[in-house]
């Protein structure tokens, strides 16, 4: 090992580290396969390695996963972004509206402001979408309260 780290190269990887960067590939290949466009918030990974968690958040390989992901989007032709993370679990994506800090065990999102009930992950979900189609320049129309979300909508010539 020695020899090689005297060379330069890198010592080879481990077998779980093989495993866990094949996983990352074969996931990235499945996400460009169903999509035109890939979001993904733009996480303090080495904040997050730093927390309670932090240990888990390291094995999973999220900061190589999300490269990998990029990589494999530019090859497919697929647009990635990385998007603001600050208070995605905490934004109604129905009317935009801020409903407070979460408990981690509290599993489900619900806005007082509009009534909007779903799972806590899909509502950040959802406004990570929202966010991500809003810097692409799309204009997101919400059909609950037809309120427009991102970019303001331009008016259309009625001769169209």
């Amino acid at each position: 090992m020695e020899f090689i780290k005297d060379l330069g190269l890198k010592p080879p990887l481990s077998k779980t580290a093989n495993s866990r960067k094949d996983f990352h590939w074969k996931i990235a290949h499945r996400i460009c396969d169903d999509a035109g466009m890939v979001f993904v918030e733009d996480l303090n990974l080495i904040g997050l390695s730093r927390g309670m968690l932090g240990k888990h958040c390291l094995d999973a390989g999220w900061g190589q996963f999300f490269q990998i992901l990029e990589q494999c989007c530019f090859k497919r032709g697929v647009y990635f972004q990385k998007v603001n993370s600050r208070k995605t679990s905490q934004i109604c994506p129905n009317c935009q509206m801020e409903t407070g800090k979460k408990d981690l065990s509290q599993h489900v999102h619900s806005c007082t402001n509009c009534g909007y009930m779903t799972n806590r992950d899909v509502a950040a979900a959802l406004v990570v979408c929202q966010r991500g189609l809003a810097a692409v320049g799309y204009t997101v129309k919400m059909l609950g309260e037809g309120k427009f979300v991102g970019i303001p909508a331009t008016q259309e010539s009625s001769g169209l």
